[in-house]
């Protein structure tokens, strides 16, 4: 386990997972859900004269010598301090969560902006002082109030957690500023020059131009992006390269894998990964849309242009029938509001559920499409949403495996789209194959990012345009292409996990691939397999990767023969052949475990909001299935 200061800015509490109402029956733990409106819950900043007040007590009862001897009018002050420090955390990540959701709909604000930024400072200084208030119970007869919350490893963390430092919590400061910088930077519209005539990404799209004029508009639009966020990028790798080497790593790579994320793989064993994705994976890319034409797809999406209400209506029944704990959740989030996917000019380009602690419960945010997309992303982000939604974890312990929270999403995406034939009709199995076309995406994508991501912060000193050409050797590899003058690949700057949430990417390909698992699973035994979704959503994210799919009887990636084996079986489904899945090897080791020590090292979580996925331009497609014309 780890402990880290929270970066409280955009989303510092999103990794939090979700839950919902508890029913007669329910598999969730009990956890009270207020019910409150979003509309009646107001950013007012955090005042930190109660919070203040209980660590002051804390410090006087050990500075007095109370926590010496174990007495039950000592034992009930201190419990009760306590349960007030965490309370107050409560409100104070549920402060810095409405402003980053108001931030993000509102992305060029400068004054939201600026408020985000210091509830952000104001957390990442308040954690600090918590952390090192509550150090003060260990060794002590009331350690085990820390013991009973938040367990015993957590606890042997905290014994070793350092207070942060000055110099730490400037480079914190300046990643935050950076990342601040990069927002605001994508939510302006790029104009370039070409023929005389100016252009934007918005204008070129309802053009009546010629093919090489519009892809030549295309790739001065990208390159223009790329110069102007690229060097942000190089700064926020020389930050981040100082934070690592702060906390006793080489790279950041490796800090992040461990410190951050809590995985139970290295960013070496990853690369075994990678190269079976290569081999296997690749080949796929574009087999799920190989039989639709460019009209079915355009059909496909005028049928599913749909206001967010209209989009909620029609997945809501479907929740239900999956599983009547989804449904009750569901309904839970529909009743209370706690979501904002309605399309605005001024929201950021982002999509993320991030939990509301104070109130029990969490928020969906997402920038829509206006396409079929926006009923893949509410089905992913409503996935995180009932994890988050019955955590009862609090977030000042909350350990983040995000490649197990991932599987929520995806797997749930997978098993909405037996349904696709009662919301799209005839373009129902049009619906399935672009599923199916972006779970593959996930994994060659989440490889990719993750290996150029792994080499830059590895030799953290390139140039943009050695960045850029990395990008394009790399990509290459993954089956994108290049006009035969193109030296550089300009388009990684679009996806904003990169800038904001970095070595994050992987987790949706390793979770992408566990997802096909339990889908292939459902082909032939679908109470089985959403048994098994269910009993994973029920799992803490402290439970890494492989340790959780280990218990539910999935297959480990990491096994030479496992990813080879999904391939062909999601190759025979393509094909209309006979699918049988293979069932888990024996249970694996867990060898690789961060020790408790190391972990005790890592300060800061800077982006934690569970993001979507953001499509890439159509320009950059293997096969352009998104191509019209």
């Amino acid at each position: 386990m780890k402990l880290f200061i929270r970066s409280v800015v955009t989303t510092a509490l999103a990794f939090a997972l979700l839950a919902g109402p508890a029913s007669a029956a329910s598999r969730y733990p009990e956890k009270e859900h207020q019910p409150v409106d979003y509309a009646e819950m107001v950013f007012t900043g955090f005042d930190e004269t109660n919070l203040n007040a209980a660590l002051s007590q804390l410090k006087s009862l050990a500075a007095s010598g109370s926590l010496e001897k174990k007495n039950a009018q000592t034992w009930e002050q201190a419990e009760t301090l306590y349960i007030q420090i965490l309370d107050e955390l409560n409100l104070l990540f549920t402060q810095d969560a409405l402003a980053g959701i108001q931030y993000d709909a509102n992305g060029a604000d400068q004054a939201l902006a600026d408020a985000s930024a210091e509830i952000s400072v104001q957390g990442t200084e308040l954690t600090d002082r918590c952390y090192q208030t509550l150090q003060m119970l260990i060794g002590t007869p009331y350690q085990d109030i820390l013991e009973a919350d938040a367990g015993k490893e957590i606890t042997s963390a905290l014994e070793e957690y350092q207070p942060l430092t000055e110099d730490r919590a400037a480079l914190l400061q300046e990643e935050q500023r950076l990342v601040q910088q990069y927002d605001q930077a994508v939510a302006k519209p790029v104009e370039v020059v070409c023929k005389g005539q100016v252009w934007t990404e918005e204008s070129i799209e309802t053009a009546d131009v010629d093919d090489d004029t519009y892809w030549e508009v295309i790739g001065l639009l990208e390159q223009s992006r790329n110069e102007e966020v690229g060097e942000i990028f190089r700064q926020l790798v020389q930050v981040r390269t100082k934070i690592a080497q702060d906390a006793g790593y080489s790279n950041y790579a490796d800090y992040a894998y461990k410190a951050i994320y809590s995985r139970d793989y290295s960013a070496q064993d990853i690369q075994a990964v990678w190269e079976a994705v290569k081999t296997s994976i690749v080949p796929l890319s574009a087999k799920p849309l190989e039989n639709f034409t460019a009209r079915d797809i355009r059909n496909l999406e005028m049928r599913s242009r749909s206001s967010g209400e209209e989009i909620l209506d029609a997945i809501q029944p479907f929740m239900d029938r999956i599983d009547p704990e989804l449904g009750e959740t569901f309904a839970f989030m529909r009743q209370y509001h706690l979501y904002d996917i309605e399309r605005s000019d001024a929201k950021l380009p982002t999509g993320y559920t991030v939990a509301l602690p104070a109130y029990g419960t969490a928020f969906i945010f997402n920038s829509p499409y206006g396409d079929y997309q926006d009923y893949s992303d509410t089905v992913h982000e409503f996935g995180h949403f009932n994890e988050t939604f019955h955590s009862t974890q609090h977030d000042l312990w909350a350990d983040f495996n995000i490649d197990v929270g991932e599987i929520h999403s995806q797997a749930l995406e997978l098993f909405f789209t037996s349904y696709a034939d009662e919301i799209f009709g005839d373009y129902g199995k049009v619906y399935v194959g672009i599923i199916l076309y972006n779970i593959i995406d996930s994994v060659l994508d989440g490889c990719m990012y993750d290996e150029f991501q792994a080499e830059v912060y590895q030799n953290p000193d390139m140039t943009l345009a050695e960045i850029n050409r990395l990008f394009k050797d790399i990509s290459e590899q993954y089956g994108y292409e290049y006009g035969p003058d193109e030296t550089e690949g300009y388009f990684w700057v679009d996806i904003s996990h990169t800038f904001q949430s970095p070595m994050y990417y992987i987790s949706y390909a390793t979770s992408a691939l566990s997802a096909l698992d339990l889908w292939l699973w459902s082909l032939e035994d679908v109470d089985a397999a959403v048994d098994t979704y269910m009993d994973l959503t029920v799992m803490s994210l402290s439970m890494p990767y492989r340790e959780a799919i280990e218990q539910v009887g999935l297959r480990d990636i990491f096994q030479e023969e496992t990813i080879p084996a999904l391939a062909e079986e999601l190759r025979a489904y393509l094909d209309d052949e006979p699918v049988h899945r293979e069932s888990a090897k024996e249970p694996f080791s867990i060898w690789f475990l961060v020790p408790v020590a190391g972990l005790a090292a890592a300060f800061a979580l800077p982006y934690t909001a569970i993001r979507s996925r953001r499509a890439k331009a159509a320009s950059q497609y293997k096969e352009d299935p998104w191509d019209l014309e």
